[in-house]
């Protein structure tokens, strides 16, 4: 059931069930004597069927407004084609339906997302939808009401996002993935660690969007007060439908200087971020600035060039580990060849083909896993996934997965802003910080 998202059509059920229920199979599968019962959605005796709902930033990339982060289906398809030409899953081929957001209309257009949910979830019917890059929360929250399909994603969720999806969701291949609570709780106790919290007012800006306010009310306060702080002020930015700046910024720059406050925890991302420093430069407020998410990435960095030196030393949160894996160069070498484009090793490019790579490696591993049971379901397979422990990360330390915890992520490093380089550069050689 789709609520708020739901069409009026509901799709052909033949179209997606599991055929005659067993698979009779020759190969070892772990004990079951060959046969299988699948009884899920998308998954035919022939076929397995995965939605992909990716984003198109090439142009914005080439404005240097984006990551370049490859097509997401590009680099999925050579992965399906790669697996398909081992032998498939179960025996089945993997059919893959991508549905693309061309541009910014990814992020911050709520009808676009909303159409790709719907095509990906109610019109095809799969056993999955993978969530690539630079897709909107709502995308994905719409996505995650479809009860037939597991959502594999890569991104940081708020917590409410995984209870809501009654077990379905998971978010894998990259630290960026560690759940908003988690990261922002973490945040302020890392600074204090590093002595750059006491003795200090702090003050807090954020959007005025839920995610945020969920992020901020249930990790990053609870993270101060844990550690005896108290906050001197707040100012929550006004974002317009479809703004990416957001408005008001002069007045949170004042009513932070009116509480005398020195360090800024900054969640306004990208651009509202941005105007957010560039408006306290113009004010000739000049905190000490810290951050976190997409702001702390290079791309995102550059949007303070116009504010750089009112942002020189601000103090980063990264999950963007820059070393890649063994499993990241092995993914890079199948995309490649299946026709994806090559990518420096290191660069944005790859690291995000890599993750792409993972998403579906990660699932395709977890399918295989409850095939070894002998029944694979939806259920099965969830359990198979909460059953991997540690998992294939693109960069970084591997992650983990259990029952209770669906975000893989689990370190993040300290950066700082150089102004000189309009960019963060790790702190302590990027030594990974585990998440609690």
């Amino acid at each position: 059931m789709l609520g708020a998202c739901t069409s009026e059509t509901s799709g052909d059920d033949d179209d997606v069930a599991a055929g005659d229920g067993t698979d009779e199979r020759s190969d070892d599968t772990g004990g079951n004597d060959g046969e299988i019962t699948v009884d899920a959605p998308g998954i035919t005796a022939d076929t397995i069927r995965i939605s992909v709902i990716a984003s198109d930033l090439s142009q914005l990339s080439e404005q240097n407004l984006a990551p370049e982060i490859g097509l997401g289906h590009v680099t999925l398809q050579a992965v399906v084609d790669d697996i398909n030409a081992n032998g498939g899953v179960l025996g089945r081929q993997v059919e893959l339906v991508p549905h693309v957001i061309e541009g910014a209309a990814a992020a911050i257009d709520p009808n676009a997302g909303r159409q790709a949910c719907l095509e990906a979830t109610e019109d095809d019917q799969p056993f999955a939808v993978i969530i690539t890059a630079a897709i909107s929360a709502e995308t994905t929250e719409c996505a995650l009401q479809y009860e037939n399909a597991l959502t594999i994603t890569m991104d940081s969720w708020p917590d409410s996002f995984y209870e809501r999806s009654d077990g379905r969701l998971f978010s894998v291949a990259t630290h960026t993935s560690v759940s908003r609570e988690r990261e922002y709780r973490a945040w302020p106790h890392i600074l204090d660690e590093q002595g750059e919290l006491e003795g200090h007012t702090i003050g807090v800006i954020r959007m005025d969007t839920a995610e945020q306010e969920e992020a901020v009310d249930e990790g990053l306060m609870p993270g101060l007060e844990e550690l005896g702080y108290s906050v001197a002020a707040t100012a929550v930015l006004p974002c317009p439908e479809g703004s990416t700046s957001c408005e008001q910024h002069d007045v949170a720059i004042q009513r932070m200087q009116d509480a005398n406050v020195d360090l800024v925890f900054l969640t306004a991302q990208t651009l509202a971020g941005a105007a957010t420093v560039e408006a306290a430069a113009n004010l000739g407020f000049e905190p000490q600035w810290t951050t976190i998410g997409n702001n702390v990435t290079d791309t995102v960095a550059r949007f303070y060039v116009n504010a750089k030196d009112n942002y020189d030393g601000a103090l980063g949160i990264d999950t963007v580990f820059p070393e890649p894996t063994e499993e990241a160069d092995r993914c890079n070498e199948i995309a490649t060849a299946g026709g994806a484009e090559e990518f420096e090793r290191g660069s944005d490019g790859y690291g995000f083909t890599a993750v792409t790579c993972l998403q579906l490696q990660t699932l395709v591993a977890a399918i295989e896993a409850a095939a070894e049971t002998g029944t694979v379901t939806q259920a099965s397979v969830i359990a198979a996934l909460e059953g991997m422990g540690t998992v294939p990360m693109s960069a970084g330390p591997d992650g983990t997965v259990n029952a209770d915890k669906h975000d893989a992520g689990d370190y993040v490093f300290l950066s700082r802003y150089d102004a000189s380089l309009e960019e963060f550069v790790p702190v302590n050689d990027a030594e990974p910080i585990e998440v609690p």
